[in-house]
């Protein structure tokens, strides 16, 4: 194999952990459901709590892992959070379920 191919495979093989992850967030239905929130705007905690009907600590705990992936961003104003998604891909991802699902 040339040192192009390896390269590609490598590539290759980066994405795909890339791809798993984000499946694997995607994986429980109350963070997907924060993610379809979110990929229509930017959201509080508390209006997420209000979306999804979780607790404060639910919403936060997932929201958390989802920023530790690099999936979601956090905006301070005054005492209040607000979240959006940042990875464009996997706002495409989410429409592409959502004609797929809904």
């Amino acid at each position: 194999m040339t040192a192009k191919a390896n390269m590609s495979l490598e590539a290759m093989g980066q994405q795909c952990e890339k791809v798993a992850q984000v499946m694997k967030v995607l994986s429980h239905p109350k963070r997907l459901l924060i993610l379809c929130h979110l990929a229509q705007g930017e959201q509080s905690v508390s209006q997420l709590e209000g979306l999804t009907g979780l607790s404060q600590s639910q919403v936060s705990q997932f929201l958390k892992a989802m920023s530790l992936q690099g999936l979601i961003q956090a905006r301070s104003d005054g005492s209040y959070k607000y979240f959006s998604v940042v990875d464009k891909e996997l706002e495409q991802l989410l429409e592409a379920l959502h004609q797929v699902y809904c």
